[in-house]
């Protein structure tokens, strides 16, 4: 008796925390590049966040804090340009963490490049 109302307490224990959703991760958007405009969610509530933007050796930190939703819209004084490559790093004080990297696919100026010929298969012929 005592092994079976052990083992209900136990699948009943259990059972609520594989249902539990996982906790949400935090990310962040990119909203403008002239002005820079980063929107971040799934923050802590309130959290202070120090954002770091770099590109090409050049960095600019800017803290902003969350809203209670775990939200915030943080605005660099910076004015880029569609094609920039950059990245910016945000980091709570409580731990979380997010990164948005930008590698826009702009046309290059000039022919495309080819890809090299192959050469043809024998076995497929």
């Amino acid at each position: 008796m005592r092994l079976a109302a052990a083992a209900v307490l136990t699948f009943v224990l259990v059972l609520p925390a594989h249902a539990a959703p996982a906790p949400r991760r935090a990310s962040l958007k990119l909203e403008s590049v002239a002005p820079l405009v980063v929107t971040g969610k799934n923050f802590g509530s309130r959290e202070p966040v120090l954002l770091n933007y770099t590109a090409d050796g050049a960095r600019t930190v800017l803290g902003v804090r969350a809203k209670r939703n775990g939200t915030f819209r943080a605005t660099f004084a910076l004015r880029l340009d569609r094609c920039a490559v950059f990245t910016v790093r945000a980091a709570g004080v409580r731990g979380t963490r997010a990164v948005l990297q930008v590698e826009p696919a702009c046309k290059r100026k000039g022919p495309p490049k080819r890809a090299p010929a192959r050469a043809a298969d024998p076995a497929t012929a």
